[in-house]
This record gives structure tokens, C-alpha cells and sequence, in this order.
């Protein structure tokens, strides 16, 4: 850790998929934890995975979400269960993050669409620091912004 201790150690596969020169820095600071975190988001929100679980407890064959192209948006029982599938794929598959607050937010002019706003705290080591998240579909699927709140 670095002297200031605000420094956090890449993940191992991000390690390993380093280039040489990537590798030469090798800790993280706070935002390039936020950038980790959100390339992994974008990751799993756009894996699909079948309408349940396949393991007990959940594996690699249970990474992503289940589809959710069909689900109503202006249906708040389809506003939670998407809810949920984003909340239990982030606590299984990112520990970097705790979500705190997933709001589905309407999309002007667009009645089947949705946008979501992720709050949270990022974890990296001993530090911890509020976060937010913007999800939106983007041409190629979901697209992930990271939110700066300082």
C-alpha cells in the first residue's frame, strides 16, 4: 500500500491481463478503482444468465442477469425483480461494491425504457468511499458511467 494508504491492489485477473508497462503501476488509486468496478459492471449487466440460479451457492454459470427485455416498465412487480437480479448479481460477482440504492428511472418519451441509478460504497481495503453509477442502453447494450460525487 502506498504511504498515504489510499492506494488498493488491482484484481488478479486485471493483473494478469496487464500489459508490461500497466503492470509497472501497480496500485490502484480511487479512481482507477472506480473505473475496475465499472468495467466489471458493464460486464455483468450485459451476461445474461437463465430465469434462475443454476448452483447453490452461485457460480461462474450463474454470472450475469436474467433477460430482462421483457419486462414492463411502467409494471412496479417488474421495477423490483429487475431491482433484485441487479442487487444479487452485484453482491455475488463485485464485492468491491455495496449497493445501497438501485433506482429505475423512466426514460422521457420512451415508456419501455429504463435507466438506473446505482449508489453504493466502494470498497478497497481499509478505505471506502460513496459512489454512484449511471446504466443506460447504449447501441451495443448497456452502457456504465461512473458518477463522481466529490
Amino acid at each position: 500500500m502506498g504511504a498515504s494508504g489510499t492506494t488498493i491492489r488491482p484484481p488478479l485477473f486485471e493483473r494478469l491481463a496487464a500489459t508490461t508497462e500497466d503492470r509497472d503501476a501497480a496500485d490502484f488509486d480511487r479512481e482507477a478503482l472506480a473505473d475496475s468496478v465499472r468495467a466489471e459492471l458493464l460486464r455483468l449487466l450485459n451476461t445474461r444468465r437463465g430465469p434462475r440460479p443454476l448452483t447453490t451457492p452461485a457460480s461462474v454459470l450463474d454470472y450475469g442477469i436474467a433477460d430482462w427485455s421483457a419486462l414492463q416498465a411502467e409494471r412496479s412487480a417488474d421495477r423490483r425483480q429487475l431491482t433484485r437480479e441487479i442487487r444479487g448479481a452485484i453482491l455475488q460477482f463485485e464485492p468491491r461494491l455495496q449497493p445501497d440504492e438501485i433506482e429505475l428511472l423512466a426514460v422521457a418519451g420512451q415508456r419501455q425504457r429504463l435507466c438506473v441509478r446505482l449508489s453504493g460504497v466502494l470498497r478497497g481495503g481499509q478505505q471506502r468511499w460513496p459512489v454512484s453509477f449511471l446504466i443506460e442502453e447504449g447501441a451495443d447494450g448497456l452502457e456504465v458511467r461512473h458518477e463522481r460525487l466529490d
